[in-house]
């Protein structure tokens, strides 16, 4: 997606989006794309509100950080209408074992997507993964 035009980047999303109503596993297929997006060493500081960028803007990159592939995560799963009248969080969260920061979708308080860059189980998350700071995604639609 990186050398794509906006326009081209905009069907790529669009695309996604109609796959995943009718893929048999839907969240996995959503994991498979986010793994090719081009990560970014850019820091971004998902503490502050203005570091949450509207959808269309986060497309206009070549690259992303994690906090805003998490964000780019929620976003894509609100636009579905299969997912449309879920609960979508991002949880910006340390797994204090680790010392390792990471940004996890929830999904209806009991999918995590993002964790090893996979999709689990709430009670699969192991106990030292700890949530600083939760966003509830306000609806789109």
């Amino acid at each position: 997606m990186l050398e794509l035009k906006f326009e081209d980047k905009v069907k790529v999303w669009r695309d996604l989006r109609d796959t995943l109503e009718v893929h048999p596993t839907p969240l996995q297929e959503l994991m498979s794309f986010i793994k090719t997006l081009p990560v970014s060493s850019r820091k971004s500081s998902p503490f502050d509100p203005k570091s949450k960028i509207q959808p269309w803007h986060l497309l206009e990159h070549s690259s992303f950080t994690e906090y805003e592939i998490a964000q780019l995560c929620a976003y894509t799963l609100q636009l579905t209408d299969r997912f449309s009248q879920s609960k979508v969080e991002i949880h910006i969260s340390t797994d204090i074992k680790e010392d390792e920061s990471m940004f996890l979708v929830f999904l209806d308080g009991s999918i995590v997507l993002g964790y090893k860059n996979e999709v689990i189980d709430v009670n699969q998350l192991p106990k030292t993964v700890v949530s600083q700071k939760i966003y509830v995604m306000p609806p789109l639609n």
